[in-house]
């Protein structure tokens, strides 16, 4: 008899937990998660808070508050609001395990947040427990595609950390290495695909997490697969609405500024959404700036000034200051541009290779020479017929530094790879290789990685293997590194594959 009285208060038990436990997939809910993804940090916060307050015991309403909660840290990089995170998103993710019962969905978000909280702690210089979190992500998301196979959503980060996993940085292997992730470009792009080209009605929250494969497909394309085309090609579907979404006006504009795109990327920003529903995401300020100098603008200065007097976070502010500098230098203004460099050393922290290269620059007394300068940031502006006239009729006698003259070779082979005349491309790429691998700066890794990118695009994948593999060999080029780095081993896995 006790022991029917325990079964019986068991069931009890059980089903009071049941019947508190929900994920409800509402319309203030999935308001809030599209304010989210048009970066409404403020309007999503207000309207989650009601709903919890109505809804105390939906795991969906914590789970969103605490997306919204790490995109707002990892936009503002504001250290108060990180420390208020590390607190808070332990205990959304106990909320979402005690309300969410035993479900799909319930693992799905854990997994979710503690992969996005990894990331944004990879900000504050917190790596151990970054590659803590990002290892409990895929192995969380793992498990739940094996118990739920059907579950598409379980794919996308899966498929993030796999392929970043198979190209990453020598520097991070030591977090990868703690994933237990068989890395892999090829699968993880799969896994990323399964997602990305799912079908889904357009009021389900799937469309949601549909997005956010198509923008990680997007990104994985251009940065691992370095298929520019292909990449900007969903970019440009998934960011359409680029007036009313700040996120999609962030990345709209930061691709067309990768690759090369200025004048479209200065007409996307200069018609961002604003308003106070929106973060006020600085960085912007800061695209807009190099967008500006990379067409030699006047007004570059106004941009590059506001990210740097009114950002309060760690990174790009090194960077921001050297690109100041090179502005005022160009235009003849020593005095400024002696300023902000000497400025470099008291601004943010050298975690992206942007400020690594910046800060590196500022402990270098010598002043770079003015029309290479111009020609590297026309070159990057996608403005190649000025960026050749910069140094048209010039040779390595014009210049006394040996840095100059690989530098000035350097900048004739890029421009000869983007008018498709490979031939004398390569040739000054190798020169590059041969006088540039003595040196700090990235000349000869880089020219080997495009000289790999040419033979790849021609079909000649043992000539292009082989320099992917000869631009690991370049130890004392210091600048860009990872990147770099990363770049190669892209390669490599592309030519393995």
């Amino acid at each position: 008899m006790n022991r029917i009285k325990i079964c019986i208060l068991a069931w009890l038990f059980l089903s009071i937990g049941s019947a508190n436990a929900r994920i409800d997939f509402n319309k203030p809910c999935n308001q809030s998660f599209d304010d989210i993804f048009k970066l409404k940090l403020p309007k999503a916060q207000i309207r989650l808070n009601a709903e919890i307050e109505k809804n105390p015991n939906n795991a969906y309403a914590y789970y969103l508050l605490g997306l919204q909660e790490i995109i707002d840290v990892f936009s503002s990089e504001n250290e108060l609001k990180y420390k208020a995170l590390k607190k808070s998103i332990p205990l959304r993710l106990k909320q979402i395990e005690k309300l969410g019962g035993k479900t799909a969905h319930t693992q799905f978000f854990k997994g979710q947040l503690l992969f996005y909280y990894g990331i944004t702690q990879t900000k504050f210089n917190d790596f151990f427990s970054a590659g803590s979190n990002i290892r409990d992500s895929y192995l969380t998301l793992k498990n739940n595609a094996i118990k739920y196979p059907k579950f598409l959503p379980n794919n996308t980060i899966m498929g993030v950390i796999e392929t970043f996993s198979g190209t990453a940085p020598a520097s991070f292997k030591w977090i990868i290495n703690m994933f237990g992730v068989k890395a892999s470009v090829k699968s993880g792009m799969n896994r990323i695909s399964k997602m990305a080209l799912a079908s889904c009605d357009e009021d389900s929250d799937l469309k949601y997490y549909k997005l956010e494969a198509q923008i990680f497909q997007g990104g994985m394309y251009h940065l691992v697969l370095h298929n520019e085309k292909k990449g900007w090609e969903i970019i440009n579907q998934c960011t359409n609405d680029w007036k009313t979404n700040l996120f999609s006006n962030y990345m709209r504009s930061s691709f067309l500024i990768k690759i090369g795109h200025i004048e479209q990327a200065i007409a996307v920003l200069s018609d961002k959404p604003s308003g106070t529903d929106y973060a006020d995401l600085k960085f912007l300020d800061y695209l807009m700036g190099v967008a500006k100098l990379s067409r030699l603008d006047t007004d570059a200065e106004a941009y590059l000034i506001s990210f740097i007097e009114t950002f309060k976070g760690r990174h790009y502010l090194k960077s921001a200051c050297q690109k100041l500098a090179w502005h005022y230098l160009i235009n003849g203004d020593y005095a400024n541009y002696k300023k902000y460099m000497a400025k470099i050393s008291t601004l943010g922290y050298e975690f992206t290779d942007e400020d690594k290269q910046a800060a590196n620059s500022s402990k270098n007394t010598s002043i770079p020479n003015i029309s290479l300068l111009r020609a590297r940031l026309l070159f990057d502006g996608g403005y190649y017929e000025r960026s050749y006239k910069e140094l048209e009729g010039k040779s390595n006698k014009n210049y006394s530094e040996l840095r100059d003259q690989v530098e000035f070779i350097y900048r004739l082979a890029r421009i000869s790879q983007k008018g498709k005349k490979h031939v004398m491309a390569i040739d000054y790429f190798k020169k590059c290789m041969t006088l540039g691998k003595i040196l700090p700066n990235y000349f000869a890794m880089a020219s080997s990685i495009e000289i790999g990118s040419i033979y790849e695009e021609q079909g000649n994948l043992a000539q292009a293997k082989l320099y992917y593999t000869k631009a690991l060999g370049f130890y004392k080029n210091k600048e860009y590194v990872n990147s770099l780095e990363q770049r190669a081993k892209a390669g490599l896995s592309r030519m393995n594959n």
